[in-house]
């Protein structure tokens, strides 16, 4: 009896020990500000005062402090994930399935037909009133991994980009020029580097094959013989360190078969090099570099191309001195593209409706002189974030 009372001790004690141990280790330790795993900001150790213990203030945000700072987080969320893969077979995680492929693909939700006549009605309005001051919008809805990929989708678990896709096209009206690209890439899919395989963002490759398809389409809109690039004019190369991308972010690595890398378009023609400007900050050059060299595998190196998201983005072009200005509205699929329409421009300008909020478009168009309006959105953002298309008042929508 005494030796189980001495085990059972035991037992308590060491756990214990490991509860407590793991607590100084926290307390210790410098805390993180950014788990790369999670994509999100991690919470930082609370203030200690009365205010705060009365309230129960301290002890909430205590809490959520202790569990993002716990030791050893990540290799706990991959362990987790590897046990239900290899033990209970898990291929959904979250709203991410694991093909056996290796591609992993975000679920694209089912919308109303209301919804697409919606989130069109608000397009049409924007397209009407400028067309009455001769500035043409392009409505470019790039079709992501998932609306491509469709068919790979389980019958128990369907993702609904392609009819979402017909919803919204069938609703836009002529003045907003909409410009469907699934053919012009359904014909390379069979090609490598057209999407990452861990991220839901698209190659440089696709990105380019819509680029070709919505130039022509302008260029026949606007009667103007603007040359359309041809792969071969640019140099295709995969560069920096392998990464993991959102999706696998989300399903972790126990999940991702392959890794993927960055591929880099640069074209073969001698031209002065762009210039961006966000801000007071200026680069040269339409790739960050910095985000193919770095160390963690789950950085986010689809910031390569252009840096990022910015809220608002001019580049200009040198070699294009007499040239037209277009403004692109955007989300982060249109990262990749942007480099291939910067050369047909005098300027470039870019917003991102999720982050700017300074002035309506109409009037941001008026104040810069926008000659054209390309809005690249892909088919799952339109839909889920409504700043996107709030153009009267900017980043003031919702699910920013």
């Amino acid at each position: 009896m005494k030796k189980a009372n001495v085990q059972g001790l035991a037992v308590i004690a060491i756990f214990l020990l490991t509860i407590f141990g793991f607590f100084i280790f926290t307390f210790v330790t410098p805390s993180k500000s950014m788990s790369l795993l999670e994509n999100r900001k991690l919470a930082q150790r609370p203030d200690l005062n009365k205010d705060n213990l009365l309230t129960g203030e301290y002890s909430k945000r205590f809490e959520q402090y202790y569990n993002d700072q716990f030791p050893m987080r990540d290799s706990f969320i991959e362990t987790n994930a590897l046990i239900n893969k290899n033990f209970f077979r898990q291929n959904i995680i979250e709203d991410v399935y694991v093909a056996d492929d290796g591609y992993l693909l975000s679920q694209i939700a089912e919308v109303t037909p209301a919804d697409a006549k919606q989130t069109a009605a608000r397009i049409n309005e924007l397209a009407t009133n400028l067309a009455k001051k001769n500035i043409s919008v392009y409505t470019a809805l790039m079709p992501n991994k998932s609306t491509m990929m469709e068919d790979k989708f389980p019958a128990y678990f369907p993702s609904f980009g392609q009819k979402n896709m017909n919803l919204l096209y069938k609703e836009l009206g002529k003045a907003s020029h909409p410009i469907d690209s699934r053919n012009a890439l359904a014909k390379h899919m069979n090609e490598d580097y057209m999407f990452f395989y861990s991220d839901h963002h698209w190659q440089a490759k696709a990105a380019f094959y819509a680029y070709q398809n919505v130039m022509s389409e302008i260029n026949a809109n606007e009667q103007t013989d603007n040359q359309v690039y041809q792969y071969n004019d640019y140099t295709w190369n995969l560069s920096g360190k392998p990464f993991l991308g959102s999706d696998a972010r989300k399903t972790t690595s126990a999940n991702a078969k392959k890794t993927d890398t960055i591929l880099v378009a640069q074209l073969k023609e001698k031209h002065q090099p762009y210039t961006m400007k966000w801000g007071n900050r200026t680069r040269s050059g339409l790739y960050n570099m910095d985000f193919l060299t770095m160390e963690d595998p789950y950085t986010n190196r689809y910031q390569a191309y252009l840096g990022g998201d910015y809220a608002q983005l001019l580049i200009t072009n040198p070699n294009k001195t007499n040239g037209k200005k277009v403004l692109v509205i955007k989300d982060s699929y249109a990262n990749a593209f942007i480099q291939f329409l910067v050369p047909h421009y005098k300027e470039t300008h870019v917003l991102d409706l999720r982050h700017y909020n300074k002035m309506p478009i109409e009037k941001y168009v008026e104040k810069n002189n926008i000659d054209q309006i390309v809005l690249l959105y892909n088919i799952n953002s339109i839909f889920v974030t409504p700043a996107l298309t709030n153009f009267k008042h900017p980043g003031q929508g919702e699910n920013q």
